[in-house]
């Protein structure tokens, strides 16, 4: 497990391969002992097991933001924004005390992550500023989170260069990730964005896009907007 094969199938046959080197091809164990041949159920136990004693935290969030922690080292020149989902107070007012409960309200602090390697961010900055694509994706990952994806068509074809995932669609979420990409490519000023006909991407990209001059829609497979920004 500690070489990357979380795959009970895969499993069994390197055990198969160990037992054989172990004992050599005369003295092998009966195939209905356990010890050596365990059961597939019995293996997805221990990967299970080795899984949770490798993360850092019982909580997903928590593993994100350790594992982020790490990639920043990596690669320090990569974008990485993170917000965890939780749920504040907002501090009480000099009128109000501590008991006045009903006075104190809880604001939804949702998720983002925004990423984006070095190298995307020099693509984008050299491809994006005639024309730029935002698309989303679903069901995707282990949440039920939107996975959002920039790309721009380059010299060689179509690149990704920046990845978001938000945990509420809105136009606002969706603003503030694109923001978050904007700021960290102050060359990247694109004319034209092309989306999903979705309204939440349309005002979003008109939030921090101002100006725009119109909006268009083509039809080729599926319905297409086109934002032409000044």
């Amino acid at each position: 497990m500690d070489e990357g094969v979380f795959n009970a199938k895969e499993m069994q046959r390197h055990i198969k391969v160990f037992v054989k080197e172990l004992f050599g091809s005369a003295n092998l164990p009966s195939i209905f002992n356990r010890r050596f041949y365990p059961s597939k159920g019995d293996i997805q136990k221990l990967i299970y097991r080795r899984r949770q004693k490798l993360l850092y935290s019982l909580v997903d969030q928590e593993n994100l933001l350790k594992k982020v922690e790490d990639w920043k080292k990596e690669n320090a020149e990569d974008l990485w924004f993170i917000r965890t989902s939780a749920s504040i107070k907002r501090p009480l007012n000099e009128d109000e005390s501590e008991n006045e409960e009903c006075c104190v309200k809880d604001e939804d602090q949702t998720l983002l992550m925004v990423y984006q390697s070095s190298w995307q961010k020099r693509l984008l900055e050299r491809y994006g500023n005639e024309l730029t694509f935002l698309d989303a994706t679903y069901r995707t990952t282990k949440y039920a989170l939107p996975l959002f994806f920039l790309c721009v068509q380059t010299n060689t074809g179509y690149s990704v260069v920046g990845t978001f995932v938000v945990e509420k669609e809105d136009s606002k979420s969706v603003a503030e990730a694109i923001a978050i990409l904007k700021d960290n490519c102050p060359k990247w000023n694109t004319s034209n964005f092309m989306i999903d006909s979705s309204e939440i991407e349309a005002v979003a990209i008109k939030l921090v896009f101002p100006g725009k001059k119109k909006i268009n829609k083509i039809e080729n497979e599926c319905l297409l907007n086109l934002y032409v920004a000044n």
